[in-house]
This record gives C-alpha cells, sequence and structure tokens, in this order.
C-alpha cells in the first residue's frame, strides 16, 4: 500500500532549524540562565578556609565596607637579609582622593591595601548605594592588589620597609600628583616605586627605579599584576563568580582562564603580551606595560563563601605581566594600571586592545551588530534618561526596521493559503509518486510567483540581532543599575517577580496565534512561547522587556495587516497566478 507523502514545509522546516540552533546554543549560557548542576569540588583545603575573611563583609549584600587599618599585614622578616629596616622605621599609610576613587597606600612595600570606587555604588538591599569596594585590607594581609613579584625565591618586595613624605593627597579633576616610597638595602642600592594619579581618571602610573645596577641577584625576570583576585559587587554573587576569570591579550589573541585548576593552579604563557587583568562581571583590574611584555602568569584558587543559606566557592584569579630583566643594568620600568569598570568606550581609549574583554559576541557576525545596539542605547538615553523607555523606543524602531520584510512574509502566506485548494489537488493526483508531486509543487509555486522560503526571511536578520541584545544585555555596564519604573530597579537582572517573562510569553503566542495559519503548525504555536518563556525567566529584565514590546508591537502590526490587505493579497474564488491574484467573477 502506497503511502502519500506531502511536500515539504519550508516554514516548519525553519521554525525547527531555529529551535534546534536554540537548543545547541543554550549550553553556553546554561549557569548564566540558571540551571547549570552544581560542579562536583573537593571540600576546601584548611589554607583555602583561612583565607575567608571572618568580619561581616565577607559576605556581599550582608554589611558595609572594612574599616581603613584594621587589618594591614603583620610584619615579616623575608627580606631581612636585603632591605634596611632600622628601629625608627613604623608603618605608615598614604590616602589619594580623586574624584573617581580613592586609594590608601602602605609604607609597608609601596603596596595599595584598600580601593573604593567613588563613582560606582552597591545595587544589594544591605549595601545600596555605598560606593564599591574593590580591594581591602583584609585582602592585603594575603597579598591582594598590585605587586611585584620577582624570580629570585624569598625576594617579595611586598614586605619592603619605605619611606615617603606624603601622607594624603587630594585631586581634582584635571590635576595630576606624584607619591613616591623608596626602600634603602643593605648593598647600597635604593628602590623607588612611583605612583602617579590622575584626578579624571581610573588609572594610575607605577614606576619601579633601581639606578645602580642590581647586585644581589634578581636573577632574569620579574612579574607584575593584580594578586589575589577581587570580590563579588553584584546583589547575586554567584552569578558574578560566575564571570570571574583572569585575561590576557597575547599578539592578537585574548586568553582567557575562568576555570580553577586545584592540580595545576599556576599557569604560565609566552609571548608579547599587552595586558594583563583580572575581572568581575562589570569591573576589572588591569595591568598595562609602556612595553609590552613576554609573558603572562595567572594563578586561581577558590575560597569558600558564605551567602544567604549556601556557601559559594569563590575564584580569586591573580594575573601578572612577565618582563624580563638584563642582569648589571639599571631598572626602570613602567606601568598602566587601571582600576575600574568594564567599559567598552573607556578601555578602547587605551589603544592597547582592553576593550577585546567585552565579550559582544561573533567577531565577524553578532559583534558589529552589539556595537551598534550599544551606541544607539547611548545616544537614545542621552535624549532620554531611562534605559527601559530607551528599550522600548529600541523595540518600535526595530519592529519599523523589519516592517517591510513582516509585509512580505504575511503576502507569501496569503499566497499560500490560496494555493492550498491546488495544492490538496497535486496531493491527490500524485499521492503514489512523491517525486513528481515535489516538481508539479514547485512549478506551481513559480507560477505564481511564490518563494517558499520568504516566510521564513524576516526571521533570518533578526537572529544576529538578538543574539547581540543578549550580549549587550548580559556584559555591558551601562544597564547595571539601570531603574525603569516599579518593580523594575534593575535591568540587568533578572525580573524579582517573573512578571514580564509570564507577559511576553502570553504576547508571544498572541502573535503566533494571529501568524500561524497552517494546522500542521499548531504545535509550535504553543511549544515555541512555553519554551521561550522557560529560557527567558532568568534573563535580564532588559532583555525581556525588549522581547515582550517587541511581541506587542509585532501583534498589532499583524492586526493592521489583517485589516489592510493590499491588491497583491486580495484573493478571488482562490486563483493565483503570474505572481499577481488572477480577479475572476462568478461567471468564470
Amino acid at each position: 500500500m502506497d503511502e502519500e507523502r506531502k511536500p515539504i514545509d519550508f516554514k516548519v522546516v525553519a521554525a525547527f532549524a531555529v529551535l534546534i540552533a536554540l537548543v545547541l546554543l543554550l549550553p553556553a549560557y546554561w549557569e548564566w540562565i540558571g540551571y547549570k548542576p552544581a560542579p562536583k569540588r573537593p571540600a576546601p583545603t584548611p589554607a583555602d578556609t583561612t583565607q575567608v575573611p571572618s568580619t561581616p563583609t565577607a559576605t556581599p549584600g550582608s554589611s558595609p565596607a572594612p574599616t581603613a587599618t584594621a587589618a594591614i599585614a603583620a610584619p615579616t622578616d623575608t627580606l631581612a637579609g636585603i632591605f634596611i629596616r632600622d628601629s625608627l622605621w613604623s608603618e605608615k599609610t598614604v590616602t589619594v582622593s580623586t574624584p573617581r576613587f580613592e586609594a590608601l597606600f602602605s609604607t609597608r612595600g609601596a603596596r595599595l591595601v584598600r580601593l573604593v570606587l567613588k563613582d560606582h555604588h552597591y545595587n544589594d538591599p544591605a549595601r545600596k548605594g555605598q560606593p564599591i569596594v574593590l580591594l581591602d585590607t583584609l585582602d592585603a594581609a594575603v597579598g591582594a592588589g598590585p605587586r611585584f613579584q620577582f624570580d629570585r625565591p624569598g625576594l617579595d618586595f611586598a614586605d619592603a620597609p619605605c619611606r615617603t613624605d606624603q601622607t594624603a593627597i587630594t585631586l581634582a579633576k584635571g590635576d595630576s600628583a606624584t607619591v613616591r616610597f623608596t626602600a634603602a638595602t643593605k648593598s647600597g642600592s635604593e628602590w623607588t616605586i612611583a605612583y602617579t594619579f590622575h584626578g579624571d581618571r581610573h588609572d594610575f602610573d607605577t614606576r619601579l627605579l633601581i639606578p645602580t645596577p642590581w647586585q644581589d641577584g634578581i636573577e632574569r625576570e620579574l612579574h607584575y599584576g593584580w594578586q589575589g583576585g577581587l570580590w563579588p559587587t553584584e546583589p547575586d554573587p554567584a552569578g558574578d563568580n560566575g564571570e570571574f576569570a583572569a585575561l590576557a591579550l597575547m599578539g592578537k589573541d585574548l586568553e582567557k582562564i575562568s576555570k580553577v585548576d586545584r592540580e595545576q593552579p599556576v599557569a604560565n604563557l609566552s609571548g608579547l603580551t599587552h595586558w594583563a587583568a583580572v575581572r568581575t562581571k562589570y569591573f576589572v583590574c588591569a595591568t598595562i606595560p609602556r612595553t609590552p611584555g613576554e609573558g603572562f602568569r595567572a594563578e586561581g584558587h577558590e575560597r569558600p563563601l558564605a551567602f544567604e543559606d549556601k556557601t559559594i566557592p569563590l575564584k580569586r584569579f591573580s594575573a601578572a605581566v612577565r618582563v624580563p630583566l638584563r642582569t648589571g643594568e639599571p631598572i626602570d620600568l613602567s606601568f598602566t594600571v587601571y582600576t575600574g569598570p568594564i567599559d567598552y568606550d573607556v578601555l578602547k581609549r587605551y589603544g592597547v586592545g582592553l576593550e577585546e574583554m567585552v565579550n559582544l559576541g561573533w567577531r565577524w557576525l553578532v559583534r558589529p551588530f552589539a556595537l551598534v545596539i550599544l551606541w544607539m542605547f547611548q545616544k537614545l538615553y542621552a535624549l532620554i534618561p531611562n534605559y527601559g523607555i530607551v528599550i522600548i523606543v529600541f523595540s518600535l524602531l526595530i519592529k519599523a526596521a523589519f516592517h517591510p520584510l513582516t509585509k512580505k512574509q504575511v503576502r507569501s502566506m496569503r499566497r499560500m493559503q490560496a494555493l492550498q485548494p491546488k495544492m490538496e489537488k497535486l496531493r491527490e493526483r500524485f499521492k503514489s509518486d512523491p517525486q513528481r508531486l515535489n516538481q508539479e509543487t514547485m512549478k506551481l509555486y513559480r507560477e505564481a510567483g511564490i518563494n517558499p522560503l520568504a516566510g521564513c526571511l524576516p526571521l533570518l536578520p533578526q537572529m544576529p540581532i538578538f543574539y547581540a541584545l543578549f550580549q549587550v544585555f548580559r556584559t555591558t555596564i551601562e544597564l547595571r543599575g539601570a531603574h525603569f519604573a516599579f518593580w523594575l530597579t534593575d535591568l540587568s537582572q533578572k525580573d524579582p517577580y517573573y512578571i514580564l517573562p509570564i507577559i511576553m510569553t502570553a504576547s508571544m503566542f498572541l502573535q503566533q496565534k494571529l501568524s500561524t495559519k497552517d494546522p500542521k503548525q499548531k504545535m509550535l504555536t504553543y511549544f515555541m512561547p512555553l519554551l521561550f518563556g522557560f529560557m527567558f525567566h532568568n534573563f535580564p529584565a532588559g532583555l525581556n522587556l525588549y522581547w515582550t514590546m517587541y511581541n506587542i508591537f509585532s501583534v498589532i502590526e499583524q492586526v493592521w495587516l489583517i485589516g489592510h490587505p493590499d491588491e497583491e493579497t486580495t484573493v478571488t474564488n482562490g486563483e493565483v497566478g503570474s505572481g499577481k491574484i488572477l480577479k475572476t467573477n462568478a461567471k468564470g
């Protein structure tokens, strides 16, 4: 018995292709969506546990930032045989205040022991409005912050007894100032570390100067970079922790280490190195050598962090640039240390590829769209200082841009509907010859001037734009803490009450109901909205707002098109030919 075979329904194929693409891409964002299984990991070692701060500041969202001088590291004698430490020396601090940040430096090793960003604040309820602390003195106790490390074992400048004649510096916008720390060695040389600050920038310059040839065996190289990682800054530290990484731009390639290897926590890479950095979701501490380095050293560890009723394996990365040294020559090395937001425009101004750490999607497909979207958001925000309204306006602009394609899609659907009587006759006539049926079907399409793929065309340009939006909402700092209205106080976070995902699912169902006429696609009318609702419920509220408004505008568009059919899509007696409707009367 011959089985009837129907011609391929291209719209169904396209819909399932989109579904398969979503399923294949979903694992890449599984953890961010919130459904990644908890990783299997061994219990923290005693060393890990001892590094967890015991004060309330160790739990993000639970208490204010630590005090400035409470826990500066206790002295050690690792350098007693190298640096002169007389009985008159005592540890002091120097405070540097600019419009961008406030920094506290210690004369022990010329270390940065506390760094507060004045122009960025916490968004969680317990610390809302307080400036973000990127580094505190508890971190300094375990060696965090920018730090020189030498190849010679035991040579640790972080404990060098330094001197300075400055105690506090306050800079206004446009001002600059330098703080110098010096340490004398028993061999007669003098080390100088000089920090230069600028009132209107998030960076400072670091210079290591040893004017006389070094005779105490520095060996071949040193590393300079950020040690000890950063603390979470977002209301959900688990999500923030998922973005923690050590990065470096080596040649033209971005190297990224985001997983902690307990067996081999240290990674050394060789090659031209433009910068090295440690990052959270929205903030970064990057080291830029004045002359590109010759390698990248990264180190990663996990430490338990108590948050609410669970423990998070907090990732703590270090990242440093390797710089070669020449024995018997004076040392004069300069670096720029950027400590601030991961802002694409700000990072790009440094001219060394720092903006590469902003993940805006595939370089040649999604990234160009993401950059255009980001530019449009910034320009619209300058006119409308509410990112929620900006998103609504942007969704309307995108809908208007795609209206011609949507109109063509509706026209194609109507022509296909007008052909259904003839299609049924062809199926009946050639039910035992599938190959001939496909040939006659395509012939009928050509005579009617119908492209069976026309109904799928609007989907194609929307896909890179949608993924670009996904990356913009996911990674850029512009939407961090952006308030829209009512309960939507942060468009970069998920809707706490899931109201937008529910509205989005309902609007998508209505839009599918209006645009889908083929009974064979009825299942997709229910399945696709539910799938998107499941995926979107943990997405940023801003992305949910965009997709919801886009669906609502699509429903309005569909209703308008149904009520305003053009001449070419007016069906009379179900006849189609030569790309236009053949108008016939009842007498034929």
